[in-house]
């Protein structure tokens, strides 16, 4: 076998490698809801996108991959928050809305 043509065949190898995994890997995004919770509102989008990064887990778990959990403490996924006053004492209420997706393998 020549040279390029070894060559060739490696590359191609490489390539059908490198698709298999990423075919492999997936992302099953997940969602969160508080409902209305005394807390501050980082604390509420923090919790928020803890619910979607676990039911995004799980959904991957159910689709027979496994969940890679976020590394480190950097933002892992998005948050919208509302809040409103609670009628009877005054504080503030928070509900947060989180997205997040788990890498799946």
């Amino acid at each position: 076998m020549r040279a390029s043509a070894r060559t060739g065949a490696g590359i191609a190898a490489v390539v059908l490698l490198l698709a298999g995994a990423a075919a492999r890997a997936a992302q099953y995004p997940g969602w969160g809801d508080t409902g209305w919770v005394y807390a501050s509102k980082r604390d509420c989008c923090n919790a928020a996108i803890d619910l979607a990064a676990q039911y995004s887990a799980e959904a991957c778990a159910t689709a027979g991959g496994v969940p890679r959990p976020f590394a480190g403490a950097s933002q892992r996924g998005t948050c919208n928050a509302e809040w409103t006053q609670d009628p009877g004492g005054g504080g503030l209420l928070y509900r947060c809305y989180g997205e997040a997706a788990v890498w799946c393998r």
